[in-house]
């Protein structure tokens, strides 16, 4: 299971306890639904899994007292799962989530409570919600028919999520790449756990990520000492063969000295081999004068 399948398993158990908040939820569920070719005055919601058209039938059973018809349908090994309804105030329903002015959102969701916002937002996940997996980058995406652009809008405006949007075919596609938004809205629909497990997958992403940044830094600076230390050494062993090492001053033969018997060492370490000690700046400036006696 994905991700997002684990979400909406969640979703799933999420109990509806008020019948403001089953109209939101029904509002969230059936936004892609769309009239039966037929012409019997039915509607056609298609769902991706059999669990959550259950979920939407019986919400449509409870809400409207009536019982919604079910078929599986597809072809080429894609299926859907359909809920196929026909009442007059579920279609006045759709007709205002599909409407061009979303001002008043009022007219669509009837009178809220302060659950309603969090039930409308699980059933638009149900129906239309994904999130990627822990493992890639944070995207969350809600795809819209174009018909209900404007009450979605206006819905996320209104919570205080403004989300970016893109054009799919003939739907829009509401995204969040912000690991905070998408956190705070796992949490408000009722998705707690998952937004705990998104949490802790960032807090390591953030230690590999940091170990990682350690690690390279590490091994540049080893590659460095490396570099400097075969140049050091090609330079003391040419000033040997020319005869010139001894010709310096009895400090700088020391250095020469350390460096060919400890070529391994850092800055640091030979530094402190000296008798007596020398500091790190000083031991640069006696190398820079053996690299320039050599040239």
């Amino acid at each position: 299971m994905s991700f997002a399948d684990t979400v909406r398993t969640d979703l799933l158990s999420v109990p509806v306890k008020k019948n403001c908040c089953r109209r939101c939820l029904i509002c969230g569920l059936f936004l892609a639904a769309f009239p039966a070719p037929d012409g019997k005055g039915e509607t056609i919601t298609r769902f991706r899994d059999a669990a959550t058209a259950d979920l939407a039938a019986e919400e449509l059973r409870v809400q409207f007292s009536k019982e919604p018809e079910r078929r599986r349908t597809g072809f080429c090994g894609k299926y859907y799962e359909e809920v196929l309804f026909a009442s007059p105030s579920f279609r006045r329903l759709l007709e205002h989530l599909q409407s061009k002015s979303a001002d008043d959102l009022s007219a669509v969701f009837g009178s809220r409570c302060e659950e309603c916002n969090a039930a409308f937002l699980r059933g638009m996940f149900l129906s239309s919600g994904t999130i990627n997996d822990l493992q890639k980058a944070i995207h969350m995406e809600f795809l819209i028919p174009s018909a209900c652009e404007a009450v979605v809008s206006a819905f996320f405006e209104e919570i205080g999520y403004p989300a970016g949007r893109v054009t799919r075919q003939n739907r829009v596609g509401f995204y969040f790449k912000k690991a905070g938004s998408v956190e705070d809205l796992l949490t408000m629909m009722g998705a707690q756990r998952k937004t705990f497990e998104m949490m802790n997958a960032r807090i390591m992403h953030d230690i590999r990520s940091y170990e990682n940044r350690v690690t390279n830094c590490e091994t540049r600076n080893l590659e460095r000492t490396v570099s400097a230390s075969a140049r050091q050494v090609a330079a003391i062993t040419r000033l040997q063969e020319t005869g010139k090492l001894g010709n310096l001053t009895e400090e700088l033969r020391e250095t020469a000295r350390l460096r060919l018997e400890n070529p391994d060492s850092s800055l640091d370490e030979l530094a402190l081999l000296h008798n007596p000690p020398i500091t790190k700046s000083g031991l640069n400036h006696r190398l820079r004068r053996l690299l320039d006696a050599a040239e």
